[in-house]
């Protein structure tokens, strides 16, 4: 069970008035619209500098209902998407472990990362393959490569191709992806965050004399405003001409008559990429739920994200399946849970970072597309940095001025 760090659990009622009290109250430092990933991250970050920051979010504190749930998410270094994001990423496994020793003051909390490794599979000249020996060429990376042979002999669950190779990242591993925000919540409270929950906001506007944000239990002002919305980004950024599209991605979980598939026997994350480029990814058996295995690649395309349809594609489970079948040696296996996240994709697959181009005191991270969780207590240090009339070439790729380009 995901800790809840909330102070008391209130009721829509008592928290709508609670809201309309505080806005007639305060005026912020920041004001940040989502609590999720970068949300978190971004409220932690500002309250640590001392900034009197409030969080708004339309669900509450590790929900699971937008992008960052799912009990865990891949870390890695050696990253095949682009190589300039393995300084982004080399920072996030500093931030993530600063993060864990706040947190982990007591033996029996769980950690927030787990070094299991990550074992990349694929043609040498793949798309994953040769990225991640791009990447780790440029940033000297330090990586293990194997054959199907020797694959097996490690792990002989797995059913390798035979002009496949693997590329092992022994640093990299998993973050408990609902523990990491309700880390990153409990840290800002710690430093006098307020947060608001089951509080949707319908607009903002920004004028010579500040920020107003305005929500169904009333309005709150703010300098500087943080948009960390994800599938319901596009809501809060009218007037920006960015393309973000939101597709539905299903996560399983398996009980597999194999102990090879279980962290405890030290099994690492595994992401294979087939020939056809279908991209799926494995993450070991942490409890009753079983083994992660999921399809990266694919996904339905999401019209209204308040109204996803949670119920299992059952489509997407039997190509998950079949891959399941022809990849690991075993007998039979069963569905134990499932759960449907949105990945919120820009046009080229990287992530948007920026300050908005009409209000400088407004800044925003969207497009994460699928492989951004990691990047988190990065991109919230980056959006209070850029609030605070800071620039970054390292992000300099991420920004608006990609799509601006003739």
């Amino acid at each position: 069970m995901v800790p809840d760090y909330r102070d008391g659990t209130l009721s829509p009622a008592d928290s709508k008035l609670l809201a309309n009290r505080m806005s007639s109250l305060k005026h912020y430092d920041l004001i940040v619209i989502g609590f999720g990933g970068v949300g978190s991250a971004t409220l932690y970050h500002a309250a640590k500098k001392g900034w009197t920051t409030l969080g708004i979010d339309q669900f509450g504190p590790a929900h699971n209902k937008g992008s960052s749930h799912g009990q865990t998410r891949i870390i890695r270094k050696a990253y095949f998407e682009h190589p300039n994001y393995v300084p982004l990423a080399e920072e996030a496994f500093e931030r993530w472990d600063e993060l864990n020793k706040r947190h982990r003051t007591r033996p029996e909390t769980k950690p927030l990362f787990e070094q299991a490794g990550v074992l990349q599979i694929g043609r040498p000249e793949s798309e994953v393959i040769n990225g991640v020996l791009r990447s780790a060429k440029e940033h000297d990376l330090k990586l293990e490569q194997f054959t199907p042979e020797q694959i097996h002999h490690r792990l002989p669950i797995l059913n390798v191709q035979p002009d496949h190779i693997g590329l092992f990242e022994p640093e990299a591993g998993f973050l408990r992806v609902e523990h990491c925000v309700a880390a990153h919540l409990a840290q800002a409270k710690k430093r006098g965050a307020e947060l608001i929950s089951d509080c949707t906001v319908v607009d903002w506007n920004a004028s010579e004399s500040g920020l107003e944000v305005r929500t169904e239990n009333g309005t709150f002002r703010a300098d500087r405003l943080a948009i960390c919305a994800g599938a319901w980004s596009a809501r809060f950024l009218p007037g920006i001409n960015i393309e973000l599209n939101v597709i539905s991605k299903q996560q399983n979980w398996y009980q597999i008559d194999r102990i090879e598939q279980k962290y405890v026997n030290d099994f690492p994350v595994v992401f294979i990429e087939e020939d056809d480029g279908e991209q799926f990814y494995c993450i070991p058996e942490l409890d009753s739920h079983g083994m992660k295995v999921c399809r990266h690649t694919g996904g339905d395309v999401v019209e209204d994200a308040d109204g996803l349809d949670r119920k299992v594609d059952q489509d997407d489970l039997n190509r998950n399946e079949a891959f399941m079948d022809l990849r690991l040696h075993h007998s039979k296996h069963r569905l134990v849970h499932s759960s449907t996240c949105m990945y919120t994709m820009s046009a080229d697959g990287h992530f948007i970072i920026d300050r908005h181009p009409q209000h400088a005191n407004v800044a925003f991270a969207t497009g994460l597309s699928g492989h951004g969780f990691k990047f988190t207590p990065v991109l919230g240090h980056r959006m209070v940095e850029m609030l605070d009339g800071q620039c970054d070439s390292q992000i300099d790729f991420l920004s608006l001025d990609r799509f601006r380009q003739v």
